[in-house]
């Protein structure tokens, strides 16, 4: 069997002396590339010396720049395998202080929203006007806002988180969002607006003084409606970070992009976000 391999290499080394290697030189233009110019790493090939029919030696070069390139390219394009580009990835990175703006301008509306940004608390509410309401929501929106007035009662913040939810409650309904949640009982729609404004000002999650259960527990129920909370919140004020990955430093919130929305104290830490990516930037 050895033998026989000694002999298919020796007779492939003679037909090589001939001096034709069977492969006509590849055009340059079609390639993309001059004869010994090659952009592409082509891979080796091996080298072997005979004495005698044996093996006594071997090597392996580059194909690259070798007078077997064109013979090595031929046979590419015989396959059917275009040359393969070559690809980078380039990271981009945003400075931090930029990032944060943007995030900032996202969480409140508009840049314009953020420069006049205030701390003072959110007025005390009314309850809402149905009237401009669709004629299948009008029921149903009154009797969302009646469950969260009586819902607030048992909240720590009580009128800045019943204005904020009530101006929720109404977006609510201009998006549409009633007509979809119809067929839900009240308190089930009025859970979903209390979780997501909580969500949106930081008063749940890590580091929040209070759980989900002590916004929800007076509405019927303690387990987060998370889903539905989250697509009102991507309806009204779309996606949290529409870039990428948010600042690492931020809160994990839910975006509204209406400061109108956002109670005293979560404002205020906004401002002092933002305060310091300006220090930041003028430094």
């Amino acid at each position: 069997m050895a033998g026989g391999w000694l002999r298919s290499v020796e007779d492939l080394l003679r037909d090589d002396d001939s001096g034709d290697d069977g492969f006509d030189e590849p055009d340059p233009e079609e390639y993309g590339y001059g004869y010994g110019r090659s952009c592409r790493d082509l891979g080796e090939y091996t080298q072997i010396v005979l004495i005698d029919g044996h093996v006594v030696d071997s090597a392996r070069h580059p194909i690259s720049g070798s007078q077997y390139e064109c013979a090595a390219l031929e046979l590419d394009h015989r396959r059917g395998l275009p040359p393969a580009p070559v690809t980078r990835t380039v990271e981009v990175r945003v400075p931090p202080h930029e990032a944060m703006d943007h995030w900032l301008e996202r969480v409140v509306g508009s840049r314009e929203a953020l420069a006049s940004l205030a701390g003072q608390p959110l007025p005390e509410s009314t309850p809402v006007d149905p009237s401009a309401a669709a004629d299948a929501e009008r029921d149903l929106m009154q009797a969302v806002d009646h469950e969260l007035e009586r819902a607030s009662a048992g909240w720590v913040v009580t009128h800045e988180v019943l204005t904020a939810c009530r101006r929720l409650l109404v977006a609510a309904e201009q998006a549409g969002m009633l007509r979809i949640w119809r067929d839900l009982e009240p308190a089930k729609v009025a859970a979903i607006i209390v979780h997501c404004i909580a969500k949106a000002n930081g008063l749940v999650g890590q580091g929040a003084a209070f759980t989900v259960a002590h916004w929800l527990r007076d509405l019927g129920t303690t387990a987060a409606p998370a889903t539905r909370s989250r697509t009102l919140a991507e309806t009204i004020g779309g996606a949290q970070w529409p870039h990428g990955t948010a600042p690492t430093e931020v809160p994990d919130v839910y975006v509204l992009g209406d400061p109108s929305m956002l109670v005293s104290r979560f404002r205020t830490e906004l401002i002092h976000y933002r305060d310091l990516a300006r220090r930041h930037e003028q430094g």
